[in-house]
């Protein structure tokens, strides 16, 4: 997906943005506690105006988010009523800090040390060759020990469009270098992609990932010329 789909899916809100959530994701509540956030420093990529964000800055020491759409994060700011200053790419406001920026241009003396990366609606936002390289960015900014909450969709039959479809097979394909625990796969029967798209079925799964070395992504040429 390129900038200008982004920009326009927030420039017409409503379904386009259905992604977003108004209230903190249950999942985050259960599996990272305010005890597991203190003195940690969080990130959480492809953030637009995520209210856990704010879940996070209550306990963690930084929280850093990385969205391409100014008027995202404009709302952000505004909707939780934070004061900002805006350095450069940078919006600030006490512990939380936001790059309006395209995710690939961040490298890690941005972001600072990063203890645990929050990707809720991330990867299923990108079609595989943005995948794969989204992929090779997150092994360049987080170090060995990090750990990252990973939230996917899994349904059938699979559509051409975001949210996209990925199991828990994809997910131990993607994070090789991960050890993996699967704490959360319900079957949602009544959610609202199950009767718009006459879905099958579809399953949110939730993963907790422990990067256990570094390993590059490696991307072929024919990949990487589709995602740039």
């Amino acid at each position: 997906m390129e900038k200008a789909f982004w920009m326009n899916s927030w420039e017409l809100e409503g379904p386009y943005t259905s992604f977003h959530r108004k209230d903190i994701h249950p999942y985050l509540i259960k599996h990272l506690p305010p005890f597991s956030l203190e003195g940690q420093s969080v990130f959480v990529p492809l953030c637009g105006k995520s209210v856990d964000m704010i879940y996070f800055s209550h306990f963690a020491n930084r929280v850093v988010g990385v969205e391409i759409v100014e008027k995202a994060v404009l709302q952000f700011f505004s909707e939780n009523q934070l004061t900002y200053k805006r350095v450069g790419n940078r919006f600030v406001s006490g512990n939380i800090t936001i790059f309006c920026c395209d995710l690939f241009t961040l490298t890690p003396n941005d972001l600072g040390p990063i203890d645990i990366v929050y990707d809720r609606a991330s990867l299923v936002a990108l079609p595989e060759p943005m995948r794969m390289r989204y992929l090779q960015t997150l092994e360049e900014l987080t170090p060995v020990g990090a750990l990252t909450f990973l939230n996917t969709v899994e349904y059938a039959p699979t559509l051409p469009s975001p949210p996209f479809s990925i199991s828990p097979r994809d997910v131990s394909s993607y994070f090789s270098n991960y050890v993996i625990d699967h704490v959360e796969s319900p079957v949602l029967p009544n959610h609202g992609m199950v009767r718009k798209f006459n879905l099958s079925f579809l399953i949110e799964h939730g993963f907790l990932m422990r990067k256990l070395y570094d390993s590059p992504v490696r991307i072929g040429e024919e990949q990487m010329a589709e995602a740039l």
